[in-house]
């Protein structure tokens, strides 16, 4: 059986590995089926997609994507019916498992939908297609019959144990065709960069966040010899230096943050990395660590400067805790990366004033802002949805900035701010840090630099257009509303 899995356009210039695709194919390949990975971003001007598909001639396509690449996954998934119109597709990822049917109606094209954890149901419904199982068996599927949509009972998470049980990601595969490659934010170059996961799940409940849909904010961990293995593994085979451990929050248990420098060191593992922390787990101990094992760069969700709007969004955290974690992470060495957001329900324009205020005191290396967007499977999402607050279902257009999108408009009002007022905010905050951005970046004489016009103007102007770059630089620089 050949399969080919298809990984939609993020309108990146520097794609990331899609993870969920790569622990898929190596499911594939242990049943013997023949394999072929096609990356929008990154293998489109290397390979034609129709060409892949007359030669590798699939069984199965597999498509994975969120919300804001499915008119690329609809686009992709169309081309390759108009080539093999009786070629079955499942589709899954977080957008697919926040709303199965609705996918299903808005893709009339997709056959089978993945809408939980994928490696078990993905491993049934291979045996499905190969005759070995019945449809109705496979727990986590939704598929058409009879013009009618079919949901199977979910499927259960993996256990700890099921996921260190689990086969390392299929990396043969992804970087068959070469590495990818990221511009650092703590090294002026550009250069391969490798995901790596140790743990699945979050046992937060911040409103904004849609990590629930797929993972149930249920903490799975692997184990850290395991997690050391991969990394070993692609230090060796491709020359892995710089990794992102994508947890959704690396630092939960200090002791295991530990574990896994002391081997990194132990291994002679001479590596750059970056993670994501939540303020309050991160400890001066734990910091020295992470720096003497090669953390770069931690980035933590600051949000709100307001303490009533952390409380509102289920942050669990206090301004407080914000500024020890900044301050004990400046002391370690390690570069701190603040991530800001406003449109938060319940927010107003003297809350975004608060919070541009209290991000300026926190001295943070990098500054980063986003429009609240209310995913699929978000509390955020129920509640706009419920209010009538959603302006749009573009989904293409859900994204949290407006730098890459042609006639950007926010996904939502709130009960405090109109879309007027959600872009007047995020410009207002960005304009505070913009100087500050750019000479972290690109230098004091940043206006000298080439890859500042590379990366701030000529790549702006490709994605945006002329009309939608000026605009967003009248916006930034408060020319225009």
């Amino acid at each position: 059986m050949n399969i080919f899995f298809v990984h939609p356009s993020a309108r990146s210039r520097f794609p990331e590995p899609p993870m969920g695709l790569a622990s898929l194919i190596i499911i594939a390949l242990r049943k013997n089926c023949k394999v072929a990975f096609y990356d929008e971003d990154k293998h489109n001007k290397s390979f034609v997609y129709e060409d892949i598909i007359r030669e590798f001639n699939p069984d199965i396509i597999a498509v994975s994507f969120m919300t804001s690449q499915f008119a690329f996954a609809r686009n992709l998934i169309d081309r390759a019916k108009r080539i093999k119109p009786d070629l079955p597709v499942i589709v899954g990822g977080v957008h697919a498992a926040a709303l199965p049917e609705d996918t299903m109606l808005d893709l009339g094209n997709v056959n089978y939908l993945c809408y939980g954890e994928g490696e078990k149901t993905f491993d049934g419904f291979v045996d499905y297609m190969s005759g070995s199982k019945r449809v109705e068996e496979i727990k986590g599927l939704v598929f058409r019959r009879n013009g009618e949509i079919v949901k199977n009972t979910l499927m259960p998470l993996l256990s700890a144990d099921e996921l260190n049980k689990l086969q390392m990601p299929a990396w043969d595969v992804i970087y068959k065709h070469g590495v990818y490659t990221s511009a650092l934010t703590y090294w002026n170059k550009i250069v391969p960069v490798f995901p790596v996961i140790t743990a699945r799940g979050c046992p937060y409940h911040c409103t904004f966040c849609d990590e629930g849909t797929i993972w149930k904010r249920i903490l799975r961990e692997r184990e850290i010899d395991a997690v050391i293995n991969e990394v070993k593994y692609l230090h060796k085979k491709w020359g892995a230096g710089h990794f992102n451990i994508l947890d959704d929050t690396f630092t939960l248990k200090p002791k295991r943050v530990i574990e896994f420098c002391d081997k990194l060191l132990e291994n002679n593992l001479t590596i750059n990395w970056r993670c994501t922390a939540k303020v309050g787990t991160v400890t001066p101990e734990m910091l020295s660590y992470m720096k003497k094992a090669g953390c770069k760069m931690i980035a933590y969700g600051v949000e709100s400067g307001d303490q009533q709007i952390l409380n509102l969004i289920m942050k669990k955290q206090t301004l407080e805790q914000v500024k020890d974690a900044f301050r004990i992470t400046k002391e370690a060495g390690i570069m701190s990366f603040a991530l800001c957001m406003v449109g938060n329900i319940g927010e107003d324009f003297e809350s975004v004033k608060k919070t541009a205020r209290f991000v300026s005191e926190l001295n943070a290396d990098l500054f980063s802002c986003a429009i609240m967007t209310p995913y699929p499977g978000s509390e955020n999402f129920e509640v706009c949805k419920k209010n009538g607050w959603i302006l749009h279902y573009d989904w293409d257009k859900w994204v949290p900035t407006p730098i890459n999108i042609r006639e950007f408009v926010p996904v939502s009002r709130t009960d405090k701010m109109d879309r007027h007022l959600m872009l007047k905010s995020y410009y207002y905050l960005s304009r505070k840090f913009l100087i500050s951005k750019l000479v972290r970046r690109y230098g004091k004489l940043f206006f000298v630099n080439p890859r500042f016009y590379y990366n701030e103007i000529i790549t702006r102007l490709k994605s945006a257009g002329l009309h939608g770059f000026t605009r967003h630089m009248l916006r930034l620089f408060g020319i225009a509303k």
